[in-house]
């Protein structure tokens, strides 16, 4: 997810270089000026957060931005119809304690790391890095997203949109009728189906999760061990790797309580 998210960046920053050509009022130094685009797009990329008050705009708030980030936020932003920012705390804050706010979804460390750069070992979870090659609607019908498609680092708990989705894939590739059944059922919040579908192809749905952490957990001890190769060799290079190593370390040991709370090691399925 973190090697998406940042393809994303790339590809943004991208756009904006090739688009700022068409801008007419900029010298030519200032349109072939790399370093300084690129400082312009991070501090709009990392400064500037969603006003969420309906408007759909974007904005930068001064002093406000400097808010650091927290899973348990005591301040929000909000705007009134002029466009002035304030900050309000949301529940009583001792004197002397820090006040902070949520920089995003709080179940996703990878999607903090790409954007700002810094791993929140807090996080209570962390989006279970099921990552199809196409998210269809009804996907997105039964929850798929990364702040809902979640392990749970402490207790090992699987969110519920992570089971619907797998089963959903699963009835893909071995009875589409049921699949629909299963998609009908959820849409008509008919929970008796579901959950009768849910035990029925029980042992098929574990299976498909046994699949995945394994592979994702092999994955990561690739990536680990080309970690540590690029640490000796070419430390300097890497500057951010010790942080990287970092954040996949605390995604192997989510998936790794996973699979120990989910029994998936002792299971044998048919």
């Amino acid at each position: 997810l973190v090697s998406r998210l940042c393809k994303d960046e790339r590809a943004r920053l991208k756009n904006l270089s090739l688009g700022k050509r068409g801008i007419p009022f900029l010298s030519n130094d200032t349109k072939g000026n790399e370093e300084l685009w690129t400082w312009a797009f991070q501090v709009v990329y990392t400064r500037g957060f969603d006003t969420n008050n309906g408007s759909g705009d974007y904005c930068i708030a001064p002093m406000a931005d400097m808010f650091n980030h927290a899973t348990e936020a005591n301040v929000e932003l909000v705007y009134d119809e002029y466009g002035n920012c304030y900050a309000q705390t949301t529940q009583d804050v001792p004197a002397n304690s820090p006040l902070c706010m949520s920089y995003g979804d709080p179940t996703n460390p990878s999607y903090l790391l790409s954007h700002y750069g810094f791993l929140d070992q807090s996080s209570p979870a962390t989006f279970c890095k099921i990552l199809p090659s196409h998210v269809s609607e009804e996907m997105k019908s039964l929850g798929y997203a990364h702040n809902t498609m979640l392990f749970y680092k402490d207790t090992g708990d699987v969110s519920e949109q992570v089971w619907d989705i797998l089963l959903f894939m699963a009835l893909g590739e071995t009875d589409p009728a049921v699949q629909q059944q299963f998609y009908h059922a959820h849409m008509n919040g008919d929970y008796a189906t579901k959950q009768s579908l849910h035990e029925q192809y029980y042992a098929l749905t574990a299976t498909k999760l046994k699949d995945h952490i394994d592979s994702f957990l092999r994955d990561l001890d690739e990536l680990q061990k080309k970690g540590e190769y690029g640490g000796r060799v070419a430390p300097n290079d890497h500057p951010r790797l010790p942080l990287i190593m970092r954040h996949n370390e605390f995604v192997k040991s989510t998936f790794l309580a996973v699979k120990s709370a989910q029994g998936l090691d002792q299971m044998s399925y048919a």
